[in-house]
């Protein structure tokens, strides 16, 4: 019940705390991946940042701590950039308690060298004080023309703000009230990322992290389509319109790579758990991992544009490659009838942990199911997420020590969910009723 667990092709600390995703880039061959981190615990005490990076995304060196907390606080979620001047900023969220106890938070500037692994916070920290916000978090900084566009969560909101230099910040406007999903708690973990729509157009995706009250039950994330004009974001789709990256129990926080010159399409990660029981999921030297990376494209479906996601054909590759028995690939397409449904049953056990079904002509619905777990009182899981898709179906099954990602057509629908089987070799067996 350790290292059984820990999967080979995922990234993992070796030992502590893991949640989100902090910033990531891509900057001289590498992909450098930072994460909220508490080297000193499994159960999520002061956060630092670590660090890893790799080459093909798969592979990934654990490097030393790279943000530890100071005067201000500590460390909370961010993100990076390079300059076009070749100079890469680290920006994150200090966080302490006020003298009422309540959270005190504020943004804050890294100046990195990520060749050499040095790290030093900017003497004017912080360069966005707090306005007067409880929740007032995870700055995602992006490229817009020749200025820059920080994204902060402001409670229910999420907040833009501008600088030319990096350092002087002012507030442009707020997107998300009445819009999409809400919960009692604040957004997290913003995101803002250009893609292309099959007829050419340019559609920003608007990324936010919802805990707890997502679509299934504690973390999820959303995310918008709309137009940004560098001031503003503008919601393409009806307020009440909800949209999910991943339909699973165990992807949140999801965020994309900083390039500053890209090459392809926005390559995203996600924190592979869930707020409601993270902290007792059973691993001992580490608890938290991350999803496997992730392509994102637009694509055009009976209710609209919707995100679609692959993996980049690197990480295919390794998956496809590993000689860890723990870890397969299963893949089939089927053209399912109206009252057929393919059972997916993973690890040699006998009940399936996915069902899939056609309720329409032009929709396909995915039950998932996780029995519940005496150690894990909110960790059993039976419901189910409908997505438009015609024809055959195409079904991956992506299996990590336990770790699952499955995807129905093509991209369109994804689920993460973590599995603690008790012989986590990698099986799937598809089987088709009716």
């Amino acid at each position: 019940m350790t290292e059984k667990f820990r999967p080979r092709l995922h990234f993992t600390p070796s030992v502590g705390w893991m949640n989100d995703p902090n910033g990531m880039i891509r900057s001289a061959g590498y992909w450098h991946l930072f994460f909220q981190y508490d080297p000193d615990s499994i159960t999520h005490g002061p956060m630092h940042w670590g660090h890893a990076r790799s080459r093909d995304l798969t592979t990934w060196e654990e490097l030393p701590v790279a943000l530890y907390p100071d005067d201000l606080g500590t460390c909370f979620s961010g993100s990076a950039v390079e300059t076009p001047e070749g100079e890469v900023k680290l920006f994150y969220t200090s966080h302490r308690l006020d003298g009422e106890g309540r959270d005190f938070q504020q943004q804050c500037l890294v100046h990195a060298d990520l060749g050499a692994g040095t790290f030093d916070k900017d003497p004017g920290n912080p360069v966005i004080p707090n306005p007067g916000l409880v929740a007032f978090r995870d700055p995602k900084v992006i490229r817009i023309d020749a200025g820059w566009v920080m994204l902060v969560t402001e409670g229910q909101t999420v907040g833009f703000y501008g600088s030319d230099d990096l350092r002087t910040w002012r507030h442009l406007s707020s997107f998300g009230e009445g819009e999409g999903r809400h919960s009692d708690e604040p957004w997290e973990c913003p995101d803002l990322v250009p893609l292309t729509a099959p007829d050419g157009s340019e559609v920003w995706m608007l990324i936010i992290g919802v805990n707890p009250g997502a679509y299934a039950e504690g973390s999820g994330t959303q995310y918008f389509l709309g137009q940004f004009d560098g001031l503003r974001f503008e919601n393409l789709n009806p307020p009440e319109t909800e949209l999910w990256l991943d339909h699973g129990r165990d992807y949140y926080a999801a965020q994309t790579f900083f390039e500053r010159d890209p090459s392809g399409p926005p390559v995203a990660i996600g924190w592979a758990s869930n707020w409601r029981y993270a902290k007792q999921t059973p691993t001992e030297a580490f608890r938290g991992v991350m999803s496997l990376p992730r392509a994102l494209q637009l694509v055009e479906t009976q209710d609209g544009l919707r995100v679609a996601a692959s993996l980049p054909d690197e990480v295919r590759k390794a998956v496809i490659g590993s000689d860890d028995p723990a870890v397969q690939l299963a893949e089939t397409t089927i053209e399912l009838g109206e009252r057929q449904v393919l059972s997916v049953t993973l690890f040699g056990e006998a009940e399936p942990q996915f069902m899939i079904e056609r309720p329409a002509p032009d929709r396909v619905r995915v039950r998932t199911l996780r029995p519940e777990d005496p150690t894990l009182p909110t960790f059993g899981h039976d419901y189910d997420v409908t997505s438009p898709w015609s024809g055959p179906l195409p079904v991956m099954v992506l299996m990590d020590h336990g770790l699952v990602e499955l995807c129905a057509g093509d991209g369109r629908l994804w689920l993460t969910n973590l599995f603690y089987p008790d012989a986590p070799e990698a099986s799937a067996r598809f089987d088709v009723w009716g």
